[in-house]
């Protein structure tokens, strides 16, 4: 009965373990736009107001990590417009989107007006790359709850729609409406919920955060059928493994086959390899200046999952990914600014960031100065 209950005990563990392990490599970390940009998008305010008939801003509050979109304008013979945008400026790429479940947005309901969100899609054989109006848009409506600052939406064609405009303006002649590929996101749009024609508009919207997220319980049932299936597999051939092991060390130290094996103790096994580790630094060092450097892209290139990469640099380095990474990319940067006399977006570009804004951001956030500040007081040494 001792006996039983041991390899009960050794089993259940194990698939738990293996169920941990299997959601850390299958669950997808959430994939921001704001306030930390971890894509190569940038966001832009794109507007036609005219000076005398109204205004549109987008300041950004660094200390409260808050993006304030505002417009306010009269119409006239013309329509001015006034929109957010999320996009890959001229670089042409896209996020595959398949992987997650959610868009996350979070704002201040002080602060915030209804608001429409758009993601569009670039559709093979359909879509003009030149021309992002003729990519597909899904969009969904938010309407503004008094203190409820959290809103998520299913990335799917129940929580999202094509807009009647739309479909009216690019499917005239009657051809059926092109099937859509989730891993083609291009760009994303905030604008005013409601469609004016005539009537002024407005629309003020106080931005927290905006991200992609997987889904954590779809991930975890998953996860609980793969240890359900290792548990089954280790409950049938643990106890045929012990025997075969006991007769194995019994024969060995000339004792009979029924003889008890003596316990020992089992070290804590190691979650990575040193070769491992090294290949990880190499294949960091090697892509610093690529901006898609990712957990994803280093699982697919080296094989190294993204649970394993966190305790190396847990362990190596005492950091997180994220830190590590742009703590890297700033020592090469402040190298470059008092070496060299290469311009802001040249170095930007070279450590890995697409856009020059986003670098003196973070930059900003590590050096506590501007880059052009830590220039002119460590250039020339």
């Amino acid at each position: 009965m001792q006996y039983k209950s041991k390899h009960l005990i050794i089993a259940i563990s194990l698939a738990l373990i293996s169920a941990a392990i299997f959601f850390g490599a299958t669950y997808n970390r959430p994939l921001e736009l704001y306030p930390e940009n971890q894509t190569f998008f940038e966001f832009e305010l794109v507007e036609n107001v005219p000076m005398q008939r109204g205004f549109a801003t987008m300041p950004i509050d660094p200390r409260a990590r808050n993006l304030h979109f505002r417009y306010n304008y009269q119409r006239g013979e013309d329509y001015p417009s006034s929109l957010l945008i999320f996009h890959p400026g001229n670089l042409r790429r896209h996020i595959e989107l398949s992987n997650f479940e959610y868009i996350d947005i979070k704002i201040d309901p002080r602060f915030s007006d209804d608001l429409t969100v758009s993601m569009y899609f670039y559709i093979p054989g359909f879509s003009d790359l030149a021309h992002p109006e003729m990519h597909r848009p899904f969009s969904v409506n938010v309407r503004v709850q008094e203190e409820r600052s959290k809103y998520r939406f299913r990335l799917n064609e129940k929580d999202f729609a094509t807009p009647i405009w739309w479909l009216s303006h690019f499917m005239t002649g009657g051809d059926s409406i092109p099937e859509t590929n989730w891993d083609n996101f291009t760009h994303l749009i905030i604008a005013n919920y409601s469609q004016h024609d005539d009537a002024d508009a407005s629309l003020q919207v106080v931005l927290k955060s905006l991200r992609f997220m997987d889904s954590i319980p779809k991930r975890a049932t998953t996860a609980a059928i793969f240890g359900i299936f290792v548990f089954a597999i280790l409950f049938v051939f643990l106890p045929k493994t012990g025997k075969v092991m006991k007769k194995l060390i019994s024969e060995e130290q000339g004792e009979p086959t029924n003889a008890a094996i003596p316990q020992s103790s089992v070290g804590k096994a190691n979650k990575y390899t040193e070769e491992s580790a090294q290949n990880l630094f190499e294949y960091i060092e090697k892509n610093l200046s690529n901006p898609l450097l990712s957990l994803e892209l280093i699982n697919k290139e080296t094989g190294i999952s993204s649970f394993v990469v966190n305790e190396i640099l847990k362990d190596k380095k005492d950091m997180q990914y994220k830190n590590y990474i742009d703590t890297l990319r700033m020592e090469e940067a402040k190298r470059m600014l008092a070496e060299t006399e290469h311009q802001i977006s040249v170095i930007a570009e070279q450590v890995g960031y697409c856009y020059s804004n986003s670098f003196s951001r973070i930059f900003g956030k590590y050096c506590g100065m501007t880059p052009n500040e830590y220039r002119k007081k460590f250039g020339g040494k």
